[in-house]
């Protein structure tokens, strides 16, 4: 009884939710699933050279940030992309997925459009979240980011060389491919003074993660294959978001850490600025 009536609910919300409540979304999500998104993605990739940053400080901040929601007010958004342009050691910006929260471009054409702005960041890197593939929004973010399974390095003038690496867990799992394209990437550990990893699903389930859809957290199984490859090659710095609040990890001797939520209906907002010298080391700025 207790099932069919759960059952009912869902259906209810399913035909009368409104644009902020995608539930059919997060049970029949649109577009295309994991394995098939992340063979796109690598297709791109097959026809774009990884982005490489050359000349950059031996010691340099990459600012993040994730779950920006954007329903048409992007003041927020704006003042994070500004504190990094301002910021003389800032390299890059990071929004860790959940760029939309509502159907249609207009998210995704907001933020394209902000990272064109002289007072923008300056460069910006994306992953794919949850929302980006409800309200039928995948399309969108692919018309706009083409990819969430790329690298990024970075080289310094003194001839270190960091790689960050963004995955696709917008449907709770990075799938069997990524995963393999990760664990090859990972071989290559020694060439690289650090390794971050950014993804927006949280590994973790702990009791703030009030959340229990199907987007909420990883399958048990690739969760231990993630901890035990990220520990490993001794990641650096695993970057996460989703959940709306801060928390941070260190297992393995790798820090999990993940950003708090930036739209605007958040009481005090705040975004993590990461440096990488010598030592990875981060903080959360509040906006």
């Amino acid at each position: 009884m207790k099932l069919r009536n759960i059952f009912i609910i869902a259906i209810s919300l399913t035909l009368g939710s409104c644009d902020r409540l995608d539930v059919k979304g997060m049970f029949f999500s649109s577009g295309t699933h994991t394995e098939d998104r992340v063979a796109q993605w690598l297709a791109w990739n097959e026809q774009h050279p990884a982005t490489v940053i050359a000349d950059a400080p031996d010691s340099y901040n990459i600012y993040v940030c994730s779950d920006i929601h954007l329903e048409g007010n992007t003041d927020r958004v704006e003042r994070f992309l500004r504190a990094e342009g301002d910021d003389p050691a800032g390299l890059f910006s990071i929004v860790n997925g959940d760029i939309a929260n509502e159907p249609g471009p207009r998210p995704f054409r907001q933020l394209d459009s902000l990272l064109r702005t002289p007072s923008a960041a300056d460069t910006c890197f994306t992953a794919i979240g949850n929302h980006d593939i409800y309200f039928d929004c995948q399309q969108y973010y692919q018309q706009y980011f083409h990819t969430s399974t790329y690298t990024v390095a970075v080289k310094t003038l003194g001839g270190a060389t960091d790689l960050f690496i963004f995955l696709d867990s917008g449907n709770a799992t990075h799938g069997r491919r990524q995963l393999q394209w990760l664990r090859e990437l990972l071989q290559h550990r020694d060439e690289y003074r650090h390794v971050v990893v950014a993804t927006h699903t949280c590994l973790f389930r702990t009791s703030y993660n009030y959340s229990t859809t199907p987007a909420a957290n990883l399958p048990e199984e690739e969760y231990y294959q993630l901890v035990d490859l990220m520990s490993r090659h001794q990641v650096s710095l695993f970057l996460m978001g989703h959940f709306h609040h801060k928390e941070e990890h260190t297992l393995g001797g790798v820090p999990y850490v993940m950003t708090d939520n930036l739209n605007e209906t958040k009481d005090t907002p705040s975004y993590l600025v990461v440096t990488c010298a010598d030592q990875v080391s981060y903080h959360y700025e509040e906006l």
